[in-house]
């Protein structure tokens, strides 16, 4: 798990999700543990030996330092036992939507195929500290994703593989709803096309 941890914050960084050390990942390992990315380690020079694992019940770290958002990770998971995998990023267009506290509604197929909807954004909360967890838990629902007031996202999933997914395609519609904005006013999709695309993305994503 620590390599799988290691392997998808890469792939998050190369995709341009995130900058630095910023954001993070991770996975569980069983009902106990949690892999998680380090704290303030720039993903270029990131090795998987660097990967620390959390007790889930305590948040006590077996060695090294966690990422400074463990909290929230924690929070998830404890909330929603089904949740196996997470994926933190500071993408720059839903980081926008998240400054302007503005959701994204479902404007094109794809986001309800794979996000379940409209996607709220939880309430601010400094980072780091366990309201972000709190309002994240509040503001998912039964969605694949979560904007973070002033911060960038949250995605998540039964494995990596499709909490990484979630997020590249939650980028991707928030820079089509962004610059759609900028043109002019964006129309939502109809109802029933919401509706049809919903039970296609339980069928697919019922974590």
């Amino acid at each position: 798990m620590p390599e799988e941890v290691w392997r998808y914050a890469k792939k998050m960084w190369e995709a341009e999700l995130v900058a630095g050390s910023a954001g993070n990942v991770s996975r569980r390992i069983d009902a106990d543990r949690i892999a998680i990315t380090p704290s303030a380690i720039p993903y270029e020079t990131m090795t998987a030996e660097q990967i620390v694992i959390v007790n889930v019940a305590s948040g006590e770290a077996e060695s090294g330092v966690p990422s400074y958002e463990l909290p929230m990770h924690l929070a998830i998971f404890r909330s929603h036992p089904e949740i196996h995998a997470i994926v933190h990023t500071h993408a720059p267009y839903v980081t926008t939507l998240s400054v302007l506290r503005k959701p994204l509604p479902p404007v094109i197929d794809e986001m309800v195929l794979h996000l379940g909807g409209p996607i709220a954004v939880a309430d601010y909360a400094f980072t780091g500290t366990e309201m972000v967890g709190t309002n994240v838990v509040r503001a998912l629902g039964d969605h694949t994703g979560v904007l973070l007031a002033n911060h960038g996202n949250v995605c998540v999933g039964r494995d990596l593989a499709q909490a990484f997914h979630v997020a590249v395609v939650m980028e991707a519609c928030a820079r089509v709803y962004v610059q759609a904005l900028s043109a002019g006013e964006p129309v939502e999709l109809p109802n029933d096309a919401v509706a049809a695309g919903r039970k296609m993305f339980e069928a697919r994503y019922k974590l």
